[in-house]
């Protein structure tokens, strides 16, 4: 690879980074939203590299006399014949640089979605713990409306509530939003689910509630389920997967951030 091409294709992944960041905003399939910043630093930066690169070759060979160009590129194709690793000292790197377009190709051509339901279906097993504020959960209103909440909170309230006082949510309309994913083996109804990151899609852990009352969307359907909480049955063992009555569900678009 020579080192036009190499500063070009520096550019070019500076260039699909600030795509995904500050155009298309796909980069939130990938990473938690607080990491647009540095992204958009990083491209920057090499997008700045691989110009600052192609106008020093520019220069470097604009005055060049053509025939001392045309000896100087003879002698390079000479030195990479004879050096089979498919690189030389005279600004020729290894040939295998050229899988680095393959980002490029990814991000512009076949850029992945946001993880769904195969992911979740993947990850029943490892479910997150119910989270639990340090300072508590705050107390619900009980004006009749539905109340928004995250999947985390509703399966935290729930989770409280069947441990100590189940009328801290038991009957009170909760709303949640979420993709549609299959139910578990022998499972009763099916499940709404939003998946949990940390730091990036790799590390995404599944937030499911399980969804009776209500006809099953296809799968990674998003939508929106009022509902409320159905504690399990008297005697069975405290869940972190937890079951809501569907009293109305609304189809709607993939939020902007899909992830907790």
């Amino acid at each position: 690879m020579s080192r036009p091409a190499q500063n070009l294709l520096l550019g070019l992944l500076g260039g699909a980074m600030l795509w995904i960041t500050l155009g298309s905003g796909e980069y939130v399939n990938y990473v938690r939203p607080g990491f647009g910043y540095p992204l958009v630093a990083a491209a920057i930066t090499l997008v700045v590299l691989g110009a600052v690169g192609l106008l020093r070759e520019w220069r470097d060979t604009g005055g060049e006399d053509p025939a001392a160009h045309h000896d100087r590129a003879a002698r390079r194709d000479r030195t990479a014949r004879k050096n089979p690793a498919g690189h030389d000292d005279h600004g020729h790197g290894p040939g295998v640089a050229w899988l680095l377009c393959l980002p490029v190709l990814a991000i512009f051509v076949i850029a992945p979605p946001a993880l769904g339901s195969f992911t979740a279906a993947r990850g029943a097993g490892r479910a997150a713990p119910p989270p639990s504020p340090a300072e508590g959960f705050a107390p619900l209103p009980s004006t009749g409306a539905p109340v928004p909440m995250s999947m985390g909170e509703f399966i935290g309230r729930a989770y409280e509530a069947q441990m100590g006082d189940p009328a801290s949510l038991e009957g009170i309309p909760v709303r949640l939003t979420g993709f549609v994913s299959p139910p578990a083996k022998g499972e009763r109804g099916w499940r709404v689910t939003r998946l949990k990151v940390a730091c990036c899609a790799g590390d995404a852990v599944p937030f499911p509630v399980i969804v009776r009352g209500l006809p099953r969307p296809p799968a990674d359907t998003w939508v929106r389920v009022d509902g409320v909480w159905e504690p399990p049955a008297t005697g069975r063992r405290a869940t972190v997967v937890q079951t809501l009555r569907g009293r109305s569900l609304q189809r709607i678009g993939r939020p902007g951030d899909p992830y907790e």
